[in-house]
């Protein structure tokens, strides 16, 4: 992946921490073909497409979660097909105030050095095979 994609992927990380639209809304007008699909475990598990999908989810996140924070533990950088970043998400909810953090492996995958989708996954293992 290249430098540039991955600042803007860290970008992502941080405009979802601050809970700040605007930017996300950049980076999706900028990758309207962006797919986003969740974790198999996830009781959303599903894939959005595009814009509007994504920004929905999003704005629901952020009414669901009073405070969004990732740490990226680790990035493996696989070249032109994308990168696998390792993060830990520490969240809390809006309405009861519970904290809970969670591991997860995104595969951000990369085609003609345009970010095209975003696929989460419980072990760097998923990961790599499907960037496979």
């Amino acid at each position: 992946m290249s430098p540039e994609n991955l600042e803007r992927v860290h970008q992502v990380y941080e405009a979802m921490g601050r809970k700040d639209l605007a930017t996300l809304q950049r980076f999706a007008e900028e990758y309207p073909e962006h797919e986003w699909r969740n974790a198999p475990d996830m009781p959303e598990a599903a894939t959005r497409v595009g814009m509007e999908s994504a920004l929905g989810y999003i704005e629901d996140l952020f009414r669901t979660f009073d405070q969004l924070h990732t740490t990226v533990r680790e990035v493996i950088d696989l070249g032109p097909a994308g990168a696998i970043f390792v993060v830990r998400h520490r969240v809390r909810g809006a309405a009861s105030g519970a904290e809970v953090e969670r591991d997860e492996v995104h595969f951000w995958r990369t085609v003609d050095d345009r970010v095209v989708g975003m696929e989460e996954f419980l072990t760097v293992d998923e990961a790599r095979a499907a960037a496979a």
